[in-house]
């Protein structure tokens, strides 16, 4: 898969059309994405190479492997030496929650995960929020999208719960916790 010496330290995953591609566009290049950007679904994996700031101050990079929705039966074979998962869900897609939460909860029961960061990152790609009104039609989808994925429950019964972040690649709302988080 890598070539030897090669670490991949971070996976990004979830269902197919959940905003992978979209969202780690954005990390790579705050102005790449907007709303004429058409993201092509991933069959296989992509890099990314990220910049981020370390604690001194000095720029750094990081990988970032991307592996498409379709693949999921194939994600095992990736997580040797995995140390942060970005999991996306996308929340104006609430027939798929029910199928990323199962996709979920097979991840965080994986023994090669157990020492992982995990980030559960519910997406608002779908919302460019002008209207108020728009802005409580998010929030009523993203409590029963947790509400699915029994956020609630996860973040109380497992050691190593995920971190919820919350994040929009179209207006960059989030984008910077997401770079922490895999800084850190």
């Amino acid at each position: 898969m890598e070539e030897p010496g090669t670490k991949i330290p971070v996976l990004c995953l979830g269902p197919k059309g959940s905003g992978k591609t979209t969202l780690l566009k954005k990390l790579q290049d705050v102005d790449s994405v907007d709303n004429t950007f058409s993201p092509v679904p991933t069959i296989g994996t992509n890099l990314y190479d990220i910049g981020y700031l370390n604690k001194q101050g000095k720029k750094q990079m990081i990988s970032i492997r991307e592996i498409g929705g379709e693949m999921a039966p194939l994600w095992h074979n990736y997580l040797d030496g995995i140390e942060k998962v970005i999991y996306v869900v996308d929340t104006s897609n609430l027939c798929q929650i029910s199928g990323a939460a199962v996709l979920l909860f097979t991840l965080l029961a994986e023994p090669r995960l157990k020492n992982a960061k995990v980030s559960l990152l519910v997406e608002r790609k779908n919302f460019i929020l002008v209207l108020s009104k728009m802005d409580a039609a998010y929030r009523q989808m993203r409590n029963e999208a947790l509400l699915m994925l029994q956020f609630a429950r996860l973040s109380t019964e497992l050691g190593n719960a995920p971190e919820l972040l919350e994040a929009s690649p179209l207006t960059g709302e989030g984008i910077d916790k997401l770079r922490t988080f895999i800084s850190m």
